[in-house]
């Protein structure tokens, strides 16, 4: 059931005043134990929120709302316990482009100031993609598949470039150099640490980066599809190009059943050996993604498992690396 801002604000308001009863001003919010002075980072997911523990290090008390593979951030509902970490936070990290709302939604009911929240996607561009892609990332598709039903409704905002932004390495890289210079001005006797930290994060970013241009002469001519456009921006990266099927990660994001057209379609290329990898996002996994897995298993095409938040015991780098590994073997290399 969806509880009204209005009645999560109240419930805010009353959690607020419990907590300062409880523990009185010694030990409020972004204290530690020992007396020591942290920045409270509230991120709408996993991943932001190991970005930010990477900048923040010891200096920052990071908390993520979506924090499970099993937890779909497009359809989350914020609860008052969420709009009370947003309330002392003092800073905030979403993806913005409509793919995590509810962070908007608990801003606008504690009327936090416009622009208090960093956007990843704001930083799109600055990581080196500029071009809006439609709902489906979809860059080309085949003559006859030019009056192909598409499905423009989704579950969140698609009029914008493709927003699962996490995926473009270049994008976080960017992100991180923007919270360090937050966490340096609201703590400037550690902004050196922060500098250094993002820094240190960049240089990683440029390893992974590089990783995937050296898959560039493996995927030369060489075709993807998707269940839903997760992975996009890693996958055209590594020199990939997009034919799926227009319309069909669409429909299939927006959790609709996808016409016998386009599964059609979509079978035909799997088993004519027009894609080199089928990319699946097993977090919002239902009947139809285990039936094209099945297609693709049947026609011998390597299926690369992707999900949106940070699986257990996965840092960003690491789980990163790991998505290029896999496309790396499917790629017939490893």
């Amino acid at each position: 059931m969806r509880v009204p801002l209005s009645l999560l604000s109240a419930v805010v308001a009353a959690l607020l005043l419990s907590s300062c009863s409880a523990t009185g001003p010694a030990e409020g919010a972004g204290v530690t134990a020992s007396g020591q002075r942290v920045l409270n980072v509230v991120a709408s997911t996993s991943v932001y929120a190991d970005v930010a523990e990477a900048v923040g290090g010891k200096h920052v008390s990071v908390k993520a709302i979506v924090d499970k593979t099993s937890q779909d951030p497009h359809s989350y509902e914020a609860t008052a316990r969420d709009m009370l970490a947003l309330s002392k936070a003092d800073v905030i990290i979403a993806n913005g482009g409509g793919y995590d709302p509810f962070m908007d939604s608990m801003a606008a009911g504690l009327e936090l100031p416009t622009g208090s929240i960093l956007h990843a996607v704001d930083f799109l561009a600055a990581g080196g993609h500029t071009e809006a892609h439609d709902e489906a990332g979809h860059d080309e598709a085949a003559p006859d598949e030019a009056s192909a039903p598409v499905t423009d409704h989704g579950t969140h905002d698609h009029s914008g470039p493709n927003e699962h932004v996490w995926y473009d390495v270049h994008t976080v890289g960017a992100l991180a150099a923007e919270i360090a210079r937050e966490y340096g001005q609201l703590m400037p006797e550690h902004a050196e640490d922060f500098t250094d930290a993002a820094r240190g994060f960049d240089a990683q970013i440029g390893s992974l980066a590089g990783h995937l241009e050296s898959l560039r002469p493996l995927a030369e001519g060489k075709k993807f599809a998707m269940t839903e456009p997760l992975a996009y921006y890693l996958l055209t990266d590594a020199g990939l190009t997009d034919a799926t099927p227009a319309g069909f990660s669409a429909a299939m994001e927006a959790g609709e059943d996808v016409s016998p057209l386009l599964l059609k379609r979509l079978t035909d290329g799997l088993h004519h050996g027009e894609y080199a990898v089928l990319a699946l996002n097993t977090q919002t996994s239902g009947a139809q993604t285990d039936k094209v897995r099945s297609i693709a298993q049947e026609a011998g095409v390597p299926v690369l498992s992707m999900t949106e938040t940070l699986p257990e015991g996965q840092h960003y780098m690491s789980w990163m690396e790991s998505n290029v590994h896999e496309l790396e073997v499917a790629l017939g290399n490893g």
